[in-house]
């Protein structure tokens, strides 16, 4: 269960690796050029906006987005060890296949080899995002695709594809008896 407040979720910036469709999980792989690019464009869209605090992940693809981001933003940046990507085991560094069955299997339960669980890996984030949410404000989070995967579910986002890097969304809750939340890309 996510805390039901209002926050903004960004995705970090491309790396060499998301174009060579290889898992990343805790590998700390830098953003690439187009991905420095993305995150400049992100923050022309972030820069009205009232953000108070920013939360990212420590690894450096999603803190170098964070820094982008903030240079607009001018508020305080705080990384938060568990909203670090998924531990893919032996799967991180490799190429995913033409269709991914490797994460629709994780997602249902079939976890690699030295992998994080998908239910260790979605109530790490719960706990996380819960986290930020207690805090006053409004805050940016600045992590990795897989870590809005249960996010988007329990929202009932029904989103059918991998959220773009370094795309800002604002997500609302639900009205009082409803369970979908709002999902906007800016």
């Amino acid at each position: 269960m996510i805390i039901r407040k209002p926050f903004y979720y960004m995705r970090h910036g491309q790396t060499d690796w998301n174009l060579e469709k290889r898992f990343q999980g805790g590998q700390d792989i830098p953003l690439n050029a187009e991905g420095i690019k993305q995150a400049h464009r992100a923050k022309n869209r972030l820069k009205d906006l009232k953000i108070t605090h920013i939360y990212s992940s420590p690894l450096q693809r999603a803190r170098a987005t964070a820094d982008i981001a903030n240079s607009v933003l001018d508020v305080g940046i705080s990384n938060v060890r568990d909203l670090q990507e998924c531990n893919f085991g032996v799967l991180e560094g490799t190429q995913r296949q033409t269709k991914d069955s490797h994460s629709d299997n994780w997602r249902n339960g079939i976890t690699p080899q030295n992998a994080e669980t998908y239910s260790d890996f979605t109530a790490r984030v719960f706990v996380a995002i819960n986290h930020v949410l207690e805090n006053e404000g409004t805050p940016l989070i600045v992590a990795h695709g897989a870590v809005f995967w249960p996010v988007h579910s329990h929202m009932q986002l029904g989103l059918e594809k991998q959220l773009p890097n370094a795309t800002p969304v604002y997500l609302a809750p639900p009205p009082k008896g409803a369970e979908r939340w709002s999902l906007t890309e800016l």
